[in-house]
């Protein structure tokens, strides 16, 4: 487990915590001016007098705190819209930049490549296979948005996929996913709703500056009162107008500010997963070349503009980029560059080449997956990607060895699934079985697409499917539960946003002492005979720095299921501890066998922590 995405994940936290005080500072800006702005509209200050200097006892106070209370409240509406808005996770900021979900079981050799590189970088980084949508747009960009993990998807526009090759799609795929794992991705959700609030006055001044043409017409024959109040609503709304840019101002600073490091950061990520610079400095490369570059169109590009791969929408001015020149970006990834952007003939080339690599793709499969993992076999990649017999894959894997409890399985598959489900259950548990069980989790990655297209109903029942699974287990240990906690987490966050963990817990791993004793417990389990289970427990809870008791507690799943929330939400250093524990536990015998390493594969999945396999 390489430290580096915590930290990483801790500076996203401290970053945020940035953000919340350049948008306190922002609005205090704007509580001044919109108060300014006020006294000048209805008369209770003259401009002329400004340079003569005002004592404080000659503002109207009553009026400043009740402008004030309504500019915050304003302000703090339409935060708290947006964040509405966007609480169901990333589908939502997909949907509202006309992107489109691309099948898991699509045809399209374009798309299909598309989504096995999708497979690759999301075994690569270790997370659950996100839903892939495609963006109608003929620039080349991309962009990752979410909460978490369980959450998170993929949007790639059209220009993207038609214009790279495989190496170079492999290279921007991977980029996003370094976005996710660095915890930017709740960052920039965030940063979408807070600059929202700032926008917020400007609009106001928009409504009020239409409102008032018929006011003002309404007005013209009656007193010279009533003119003044009316233009006085013109100045406002003007001002306001006026007020909304310079939010606006301040806004595309904060995005700049905070989005520019962590760009640099997903290039040098993106190159660990793939092991090719050259990938991801061709996409760089192809997009300054690009007569369209990285442009979106849609309306709401410019709200998410941080989220992108690269430069979204164009800017009057370099400091308000929100990411890095691509001559920087490409020169720290190849630092022997000549500084030349391929000319239109070389562009078509790697159009020709994209195309090719996406039917050659489409035919072949998973050829980098294949490079880190043994291959799974084709009948389960292709009921992988479709709904029906996901759900069957996710049985397989519940399915217990002994007789007795097999025959309670499946009785329960046909009462509360369906005979056809059963049907496919039969067809598919030998192939599974016949999987290791690094495989058995490789396969639970990659079923997440197919099962976040089940229908809200379908999930419900079969969720109490997977429940009653697991009760006809008389003995349950770790690894069926593993498998039911991680595609119930993964499916609930689809239908219930209130599921989602979208922020960190202050608390410290002192106060969850019990879980967290269980869960080592449960772990340590896999470690041997009794005795080596009680070293192994006792090394991981020594690890945290708690004082270990005499033996190890009995399992408690139930315990588990109620913390698992509390675990999600741990802290990026709350979390490296947490998983230093475990892997002191996993190591106490100096040794790592296929299963153990397989269930720190599982436990770093469901925790929603980073880990390569192939590299522990």
């Amino acid at each position: 487990m390489s430290s580096n995405f915590f930290s990483q994940q801790d500076l996203a936290r401290r970053n945020t915590r940035i953000l919340v005080l350049l948008f306190s500072l922002a609005v205090l800006l704007l509580l001044a001016l919109t108060n300014l702005l006020a006294f000048i509209s209805f008369g209770l200050l003259d401009p002329s007098r400004l340079n003569q200097g005002l004592s404080w006892q000659q503002l109207p106070w009553p009026l400043v705190g009740t402008v004030s209370l309504v500019v915050i409240v304003a302000v703090g509406i339409a935060v708290l819209v947006k964040w509405q808005q966007l609480q169901a996770g990333g589908k939502v900021v997909a949907e509202s930049l006309g992107g489109v979900r691309v099948l898991p079981d699509s045809n399209d050799a374009a798309e299909r490549r598309l989504l096995n590189v999708v497979e690759e970088m999301a075994l690569a980084a270790n997370t659950p296979v996100p839903p892939v949508y495609l963006l109608p747009e003929r620039s080349i960009n991309a962009f990752a948005a979410g909460y978490s993990p369980a959450d998170a998807v993929i949007g790639v526009t059209r220009g993207c996929v038609e214009q790279l090759n495989r190496d170079q799609l492999q290279g921007v795929i991977a980029h996003e996913f370094s976005h996710i794992l660095n915890g930017d991705m709740r960052m920039n959700i965030r940063l979408i709703a807070i600059l929202n609030g700032i926008l917020f006055l400007g609009h106001i001044g928009y409504y009020l500056l239409r409102g008032s043409r018929g006011a003002t017409l309404r007005v013209s024959s009656r007193s010279s009162n009533n003119k003044n109040g009316a233009g006085g609503i013109v100045v406002l709304g003007l001002g306001l107008v006026v007020i909304g840019y310079v939010g606006s101002f301040f806004g595309n600073l904060i995005k700049a500010a905070v989005s520019r490091q962590r760009e640099f950061l997903a290039d040098a990520s993106a190159v660990q997963f793939t092991r090719n610079p050259r990938g991801i400095a061709g996409a760089l490369k192809l997009i300054g070349s690009h007569s369209q570059h990285s442009r979106i169109s849609n309306g709401n590009a410019d709200e998410n503009s941080h989220l992108f791969f690269a430069e979204a929408i164009s800017r009057w001015a370099s400091i308000f980029a929100t990411h890095p020149p691509l001559a920087q970006r490409i020169k720290r990834l190849e630092p022997h560059w000549n500084g030349k952007f391929p000319s239109a003939t070389d562009a078509t080339t790697a159009q020709r080449e994209a195309t090719t690599d996406a039917k050659a793709g489409a035919a072949s499969g998973t050829s980098y997956a294949e490079r880190l993992q043994q291959a799974l076999p084709l009948l389960l990649l292709h009921s992988s990607r479709q709904t029906e017999p996901a759900m069957a894959l996710v049985c397989c894997l519940l399915l217990q060895q002994g007789d007795a409890q097999r025959s309670a399985q499946l009785r329960l598959i046909k009462e509360m699934g369906s005979a056809a489900l059963l049907q496919q259950v039969d067809g598919l548990c030998d192939a599974v079985a016949s999987l290791s069980a690094l495989q058995q989790v490789q396969l639970l990655q990659r079923l997440m697409p197919a099962l976040k297209a089940l229908p809200e109903s379908r999930f419900v029942v079969f969720e109490q499917l997977l429940q009653a699974l697991l009760q006809a287990i008389p003995s349950l240990t770790l690894a069926p539960w593993l498998v039911s906690a991680f595609v119930t987490h993964n499916l609930a966050v689809q239908y219930d946003p209130t599921e989602i963990s979208k922020g960190y817990l202050s608390t410290g791993l002192n106060q969850h002492a019990a879980a967290i004793a269980q869960l080592l417990a449960l772990v340590s389990a896999a470690a041997g005979n009794a005795q080596q289970q009680q070293q192994a427990w006792q090394a991981g809870v020594a690890a945290l720095g708690f004082n270990p008791a005499d033996s190890r507690p009995g399992a408690d799943f139930s315990l588990l299921d109620a913390q698992l929330p509390v675990l999600l939400a741990l802290a990026p250093q709350q979390k490296a501890r947490l998983w230093q524990a475990l892997e002191a536990t996993v190591h106490a015998d100096k040794l790592l066998q296929d299963d153990e390493q397989a269930l720190l594969l599982a436990l770093a999945l469901l925790l929603e922590m980073p880990y390569n396999a192939a590299t522990a």
